[in-house]
């Protein structure tokens, strides 16, 4: 089984959350899927939650342009969907990309939560549950995070979680951190 295959079976718990990939969400076609995450999308990213994020996050700002913004993470990313397990609702969403490096596999890891779902612990349990599915899958070695420098609440979340800073060519005011997940 592929890096990817594995990838479009993710699917966790932890005690308040569910995270799964996007296609375990319904048994539809990619169009529908591309709706719920175009109106997902709708809800969550608000200008306070884009801020720190790539340009392509802060341009959903009408239905056409979340679409197009679903389109676009569907087809570069795995995306998995962050809900709470009580009510079912969105709250948010990881990107997973894998990738080699010098034959090692690894992922890079994006996410963000609703801003109604900040300061709960959320994004703690969300990147631990990923952390322990990954480790229990052995699909990849490695997590990498791209964070703002000026972004402290996720730069302390990476380190909380194992995640080490480490030398990149990155863009100024950009860091980059891993999580070895193999030794």
């Amino acid at each position: 089984m592929s890096v990817a295959d594995y990838f479009e079976g993710c699917e966790f718990h932890t005690a308040r959350l569910r995270v799964s990939h996007i296609s375990k969400l319904l048994n539809q076609n990619r169009s529908t899927l591309e709706d719920l995450l175009a109106h997902a999308a709708l809800n969550l990213l608000t200008p306070k939650v884009t801020h720190s994020l790539p340009p392509e996050f802060q341009s959903v700002q009408c239905e056409h342009s979340a679409r197009a913004w679903a389109r676009k993470m569907m087809k570069e990313s795995h995306v998995l969907v962050i809900q709470g397990t009580v009510t079912q609702e969105i709250i948010g969403f990881i990107f997973l990309s894998q990738y080699d490096d010098a034959g090692l596999q690894k992922a890079h890891v994006g996410y963000l939560l609703g801003e109604g779902y900040w300061g709960q612990g959320y994004a703690s349990e969300c990147l631990a549950g990923l952390i322990a599915w990954c480790q229990e899958a052995k699909i990849v070695s490695a997590l990498v995070a791209g964070v703002e420098t000026e972004n402290f609440q996720s730069v302390r979340l990476l380190q909380k979680h194992g995640f080490d800073e480490v030398a990149t060519d990155a863009p100024a005011g950009v860091l980059f951190f891993e999580r070895v997940l193999t030794s």
